[in-house]
Parts: structure tokens; sequence; C-alpha cells
């Protein structure tokens, strides 16, 4: 008996929880989206409409890439002796822009939730 005990004593010792919420980049105003015109909105409309952009690429010597991006979620991690599930959900926006000499040539939007993400890892045997 006083095996059993030590040994359920030892499991939930080693077994665990863990949760948090997450975000990356900043959140933007979807709806301005609608509102940008290919070969017509300028940088400037862009950071009036979106702020300063998550990232920006050159591409060439008159094109560059900016990224809005902004990801917010939970995820959340089950610990047991050996193995670990580990689950993700949240929500993201991602505009993605094409700039040349100062104007959009073109643009890519997309928002919803994020795909779930669950993921279990351990040892096996082969």
């Amino acid at each position: 008996m006083k095996g059993f005990v030590l040994a359920a004593s030892v499991t939930l010792a080693l077994a665990g929880c863990a949760s948090g919420n997450y975000s990356v980049g900043n959140d933007f105003a979807s709806e301005n989206v609608a509102n940008i015109e290919k070969g017509k909105t300028t940088v400037e409309q862009l950071k009036t409409w979106f702020g300063e952009p998550y990232s920006k690429t050159p591409i060439s010597a008159t094109q560059t890439k900016w990224m809005y991006i902004h990801n917010n979620g939970n995820t959340k991690v089950q610990s047991y002796l050996v193995t670990a599930k580990v689950e993700t959900t949240g929500y993201q926006k991602v505009l993605d822009l094409l700039i040349e000499d100062g104007l959009v040539i073109n643009y890519t939007f997309s928002e919803g939730p994020t795909t779930q993400m669950n993921a279990s890892g351990g040892y096996t045997n082969n």
C-alpha cells in the first residue's frame, strides 16, 4: 500500500499543466482594407489607416513588401510523465502589400480563426 501511495504521489508531482495568452503584431482596422486601391493608394495613406507595418522587406530597387500582422490567442499545455499535449487557439489578421514607388500595386488580406493546433509528444519504442 505504501508503494502505491508513493507511486501515485510521484505521478501527480511529475504531471502538470500550464496556459498562456499570446499576441503578435499590432491590431489594425480590417474595415480600412476596403479603401485600398491598386496603383492609387499611397504609403502615407497606409500609415494613416494602419500605422507602421509589422515588417518592410526590400524586393527590388523600386519595390518593397509591407506586412501588417496581428495574431492573438491562447496556448494550453498538459504535461504527463513522458508526454505532453499542446492545444493552441486564436485569431489572426494578415495584410500583405507590394509597394512600388510609394504606391500599392498589389495586396492580399486574410483574417479569421487560427487553425487549432494539437500536438502530442513523448517517447516511442520502435
